[in-house]
């Protein structure tokens, strides 16, 4: 059974009450947008509570929301959002929270609700269910009454807790896209300057081949299968599926280029494989000739992108790959050229990586501040005589 796991105590000056003595909740079904959602935007947007929110916009004029402000609750999945803006919703599957007891603080609720531990394991509607009968803490006046005054000053102090986290968090992603900008300067200084030749002139290409489904496996019998998209990630692709039924393969070394929805991520394989067709495999003849396709490519992509055709989804015919033109290097730079952009991007790697364990600090960070503001710990309040 799903239940809210106890983390909470309870502070002196505060007191308990269950969510549905201080919440009321409304259906949304009159409220639901009727026509096409848009994406130009309306003074009316279409809301949900999960991490899409805003999922366009809408011009009916009637049923809409207007009571704000508000919470959405997700009856599933229990996502929240605070709302203080009219709006229409995209389906049925929450609940629109709303005051009953005056001197409670809507916002301090939705904090709160923030550190609530409900699992939701099981597709079944949650609020009525669970989440209204869980406990939530208030501080409290001298009549024994929640303090409307105290909320406030709970409110204000994370607030600017979250002011302060947020102005660093976008310090962090300002950088981390000033590193996407330099890693684009690299490749652009390393292959801006080359011959220009046609990449199947100065390559060897194999376009994939995929073999029936039924012949794939997970038991690693037979050759390691690559079909594109999931597969590809930064440099070698990790293997998910085998197969012994195969007609086009890469050596360890050559470069698989994905040319199917999406057109230009590439990898370098790790070892010999099967390609499916969506993969082209570019032939390398050493490590430094295979490095130096993979960020060449890189470099290219958006380029490569633009030669697919193909209106159910885009791809890029084995001509059109051939007849791709690239400015490349001489080969007697080759070594130099890997050896620059490596080390340059082992530089951007380092700090990236610092970056996103900062990013990753941050959100424990604003979990902590909402843990310590519910504890009593983030504002002190003079103690309540009886």
């Amino acid at each position: 059974m799903e239940q809210q796991t106890k983390t909470k105590q309870l502070p002196k000056g505060w007191k308990e009450l269950k969510l549905f003595e201080v919440l009321d909740y409304e259906q949304p079904n009159e409220y639901i947008v009727n026509t096409k959602i848009l994406d130009e935007e309306t003074s009316t947007p279409v809301l949900t509570p999960n991490k899409g929110f805003i999922k366009g916009y809408t011009k009916e004029t009637k049923g809409i929301f207007k009571e704000v402000p508000v919470i959405i609750f997700d009856d599933f999945t229990t996502d929240i959002k605070f709302v203080d803006f009219p709006f229409k919703v995209k389906s049925s599957a929450m609940k629109i929270l709303k005051l009953k007891d005056k001197s409670a603080l809507l916002k301090y609720i939705f904090y709160q609700m923030q550190t609530t531990d409900v699992r939701t394991t099981t597709h079944k509607r949650y609020y009525l269910s669970e989440y209204q009968n869980l406990d939530f803490l208030f501080p409290i006046d001298s009549n024994q009454k929640i303090s409307l005054e105290k909320q406030e000053e709970v409110v204000s102090a994370i607030e600017t807790q979250f002011t302060r986290l947020d102005e660093s968090i976008k310090s962090l992603k300002l950088v981390k896209d000033k590193l996407e900008v330099y890693r684009k300067a690299v490749l652009k200084k390393a292959f801006e300057n080359g011959d220009e030749t046609e990449l199947g002139k100065a390559f060897k290409i194999v376009m994939g081949q995929s073999p029936a489904s039924e012949f794939y496996n997970k038991d690693k019998k037979g050759l390691p299968f690559f079909q594109g998209k999931k597969e590809f990630g930064d440099k070698y692709p990790e293997v998910e599926v085998w197969t012994e039924q195969y007609n086009k393969e890469a050596n360890k070394g050559d470069l698989l280029v994905s040319i199917r929805a999406p057109i230009g991520p590439c990898n370098i394989a790790p070892d010999r494989c099967a390609i499916g067709r969506g993969i082209a495999a570019i032939k390398a003849n050493d490590k430094i000739e295979s490095l130096l396709l993979f960020y060449l490519i890189k470099y290219y992509r958006q380029q490569l992108d633009t030669k697919g055709t193909g209106t159910t989804f885009k791809a890029i015919s084995k001509e059109g790959l051939n007849s791709f033109r690239v400015q490349l290097p001489k080969k007697q730079d080759w070594v130099k050229i890997v050896q620059s952009i490596e080390n340059k991007f082992s530089v951007i790697d380092k700090v990236e990586q610092v970056i996103e364990e900062s990013l990753l600090k941050a959100e424990k960070l604003r979990k902590s501040i909402l843990k310590s503001a519910f504890e009593g710990k983030l504002v002190k309040f003079a103690e309540v005589k009886r």
